[in-house]
């Protein structure tokens, strides 16, 4: 049901497009008073003949006859005048101006009300009583049925009233004697008075249809307005409905995203525990050489399945940050099809690489672009058969860099493809699909391509018939830009450092002061804030890894903390955390850390940020 606010809103509306002036009031009321003539105008005609043919019969003896037949045919002459009127009227046009009908009626009547009258005078036979009390109350009978037919409209009734009851009051009032002054006396009173009750009768008559015509537009305006509710109500099912199914949509999508979730991050646990068993086994070197490829390998792919979920959610905040920059799309492509060679490799495709014939110069975040070309690159590999063939071309087009890239692979159904940049969409069910992934590679594609003022489209002929993935970046320049340094330089390693780790989780701790240790530098661990400030203030470190999430003081505060010693004032402190957030990193930096990573961090990265801390500061 809808409120009623939103019921007496939607009345209020409709009555403002559909105003109901008071004229129209009043000219409905005045069609409706001339309808009611019209209905009567019979029942009159038919006791004007028979009154008038017994009063005709009744002075046939005493008057003479020419003058009543003249009478009668006079009277018999107006009511078939009236009656061919009312005929005419039921004929005309409903919507033919009321006004001249009255009129007409009007004029009818004071017809018939002058033939009364002229009754008075002529139907009056000298020393005759009876004959002339029949005749006062015949014509005293007719205004009083008269009045009751015609007071719908007062021309009516007035027209034909005033003309009898006067004309008949003169013809008494002529006679000149007591008796029959009284009797003018008593016939003008009567006409007045019949004339006031028919008055009055017309008033009642007048409001009762002005009621009427508020009743039925109020009752059109409640229903046009039960109407609307009941369209607004309809629609809002239908859109209750659709609602209601999109959430159990989205509800089972999640619940399949969560369990693809648990499976995906299963797949990498398992070979990574089965090679550490090897490792602990005692095994020989080249299965644990080959246990520790696996076990880079998988937790590679950890790292890339929480970066995939931690850059969704970036994107969905609107808080991802893009360093945008002119772009070589053929160097991006060669670095991305580098890092997806050897799983192409590996599955036996055959990967055909065709840059453009010349430089094409986009506008874009290089990490990014490579990120969107090797996700999709990937699926190509994950959803092609072994021993399939994928292009990845450029050209220019339009004023367009135009990127394709195609594959033989399992391609997609046609009524999967217009869902596939969904979130977490994916078209095989859960325990049907034969390769993995948590269904998010194509939305946060679209959206990194879209936020690029890219466009991205994916076209296939169906089941079997292999995709086509089709990226377009606007051309900015015709120049290339000058090529980054490809590979990671080799860095001096500087002095031995004094490193203080301080982390929660013990076996985070301890692999990350084997590390560090491997590098030839010296350590200090602690597991809570309290003790991180005793082992800064014993240990005098010269770095610090700093987890944020800490039992009892939280890494922010042990920072700020550290920074109000004098001795710490040349510490290199870097926040080591799982919180990744730009809020993140200004609470960081505004706690004092000189530096903020997320975890994990990658061995090269640890080597990296060591041997830039072993240069002295202002060095």
């Amino acid at each position: 049901m809808l409120p009623v606010s939103r019921l007496t809103r939607f009345s209020t509306r409709r009555a403002a497009r559909r105003p109901m002036a008071t004229g129209d009031h009043d000219q409905q009321v005045r069609a409706a008073e001339i309808r009611l003539l019209y209905d009567n105008a019979h029942t009159g005609s038919i006791v004007t003949v028979v009154i008038a043919s017994l009063l005709a019969y009744a002075h046939w003896d005493s008057i003479p006859r020419a003058v009543v037949l003249a009478w009668l045919l006079y009277m018999l002459g107006v009511a078939a005048a009236r009656s061919l009127l009312v005929r005419l009227y039921r004929q005309a046009s409903p919507g033919e101006e009321v006004g001249r009908w009255n009129q007409l009626f009007v004029v009818g009547a004071a017809l018939a009300a002058l033939g009364w009258g002229a009754g008075a005078f002529i139907l009056n036979p000298a020393r005759q009583p009876a004959n002339e009390i029949l005749l006062v109350f015949a014509v005293g009978g007719v205004m009083l049925g008269g009045a009751s037919l015609l007071a719908a409209r007062p021309e009516a009734f007035l027209a034909f009233l005033l003309p009898a009851g006067f004309l008949t009051a003169l013809r008494l009032a002529i006679d000149g004697d007591r008796t029959h002054l009284m009797m003018a006396f008593l016939a003008g009173l009567f006409t007045v008075a019949t004339v006031v009750t028919t008055w009055r009768f017309h008033v009642v008559i007048a409001s009762s249809l002005r009621l009427g015509f508020a009743n039925r537009e109020l009752i059109a305006s409640l229903r046009a307005a039960k109407d609307e509710a009941d369209a607004l109500n309809r629609q809002l099912e239908l859109r209750v409905r659709d609602r209601t199914a999109r959430l159990t949509e989205a509800d089972q999508r999640k619940d399949e995203f969560l369990a693809t979730l648990a499976h995906e991050l299963r797949n990498p646990l398992a070979p990574i525990r089965f090679a550490l068993e090897a490792l602990k086994a005692n095994a020989p070197p080249p299965m644990a050489t080959r246990a520790r490829d696996i076990m880079e390998r998988q937790v590679g792919q950890l790292v890339r399945l929480v970066d995939d979920l931690l850059d969704v959610s970036r994107i969905t905040a609107n808080k991802i940050q893009l360093h945008r920059e002119p772009l070589d799309i053929t160097r991006l492509m060669t670095m991305a099809a580098e890092s997806i060679a050897p799983l192409a490799t590996a599955a036996g495709h055959t990967l055909h690489v065709e840059p453009p014939a010349r430089a094409l110069i986009v506008s874009g975040d290089s990490a990014r672009l490579v990120q969107v070309f090797t996700n999709i690159l990937q699926n190509a590999v994950k959803f092609t058969p072994g021993g399939g063939e994928i292009w990845f071309t450029a050209e220019a087009h339009a004023g367009r860099a135009v990127v394709r890239i195609r594959d033989t692979g399992v391609g997609i159904a046609s009524d999967a493809l217009p869902r596939v940049f969904e979130m977490f969409h994916q078209a095989e069910p859960i325990l049907e699909r034969t390769v993995g992934g948590l269904g998010i590679g194509l939305t946060l594609a679209r959206r990194l391509v879209e936020m690029q003022d890219g466009q991205i489209e994916i076209r296939s002929g169906g089941t079997g018939q292999g995709t086509e993935v089709e990226i377009r970046f606007p051309i900015v320049s015709a120049e290339a830009p000058t090529a980054a340094p490809v590979g990671r330089p080799a860095r001096a390693a500087g002095r031995p450092l004094r490193v203080l780790v301080v982390e929660d989780n013990l076996d985070a701790a301890t692999m990350l002061e084997l590390a560090i240790a491997g590098l030839g530098h010296q350590t200090c661990r602690a597991h809570d804030g309290g003790t991180a400030l005793t082992a800064a203030a014993q240990f005098a470190p010269d770095v610090i890894f700093l987890d944020i999430g800490l039992p009892g003081i939280n890494g922010y505060t042990v920072a700020r903390r550290l920074r109000e010693m004098p001795e710490m004032a040349h510490v290199h402190i870097a926040a080591l955390t799982g919180w990744g957030q730009d809020e993140d990193r200004r609470r960081a930096r505004d706690a004092g850390c000189d530096h903020h990573l997320t975890k994990p961090l990658s061995p090269a990265a640890l080597e990296d940020l060591l041997v830039t801390f072993a240069v002295p500061r202002g060095a």
